[in-house]
């Protein structure tokens, strides 16, 4: 017989060594996922204790509380302020005024009272700008009644928010 046919021993030959190339493929690759898994699967490292935030230090807190207008187009807007986290809790009622048609720089000089209230029970109160012993912790509502007058003089404005 003539041909290029291998003969059984070299067919058996060529499939073994097929078969161990695999095998030491196969060995070479489960030998490299320990070490991939463990990169993949590796646990965070512990982190410090999550904490509650830290008490707030001193605060004030800012609130538009409306615009006082004139019977000649000047106004008055005002805001109020409580500061707390201290021994006291201070109330102001800070004013922006403006005149139209002058250029006149107003300052707005504010006055009157002010209420704190928690769950609807009166906690503090005192003039504006003023302050009072802190109540304590907690949330507040603070109302105020104000005042509002001008240096120069010229800014008049009276009434509710407009």
């Amino acid at each position: 017989m003539t041909g290029a046919r291998p003969v059984g021993g070299e067919q058996e030959d060529a499939a073994a060594a097929r078969r161990r190339t695999l095998r030491a493929l196969t060995v070479a690759a489960a030998a490299s996922l320990p070490s991939a898994s463990t990169a993949w699967s590796r646990p965070v490292p512990p982190q410090p204790e999550a904490r509650a935030p830290a008490a707030a230090g001193p605060a004030t807190r800012w609130a538009p509380a409306g615009e006082l207008r004139g019977a000649d187009g000047e106004r008055a807007v005002v805001s109020l302020c409580a500061g707390s986290g201290t021994p006291v809790m201070a109330v102001s009622a800070p004013a922006t005024c403006h005149r139209p048609g002058t250029s006149v720089r107003y300052a707005c000089l504010t006055s009157d009272t002010w209420t704190a209230r928690r769950e609807g029970a009166t906690v503090a109160s005192g003039t504006l700008p003023g302050s009072q012993p802190s109540p304590g912790p907690g949330t507040y509502g603070v109302t105020a009644t104000v005042h509002v007058r001008s240096a120069p003089a010229g800014v008049d404005p009276v009434g509710g928010s407009g």
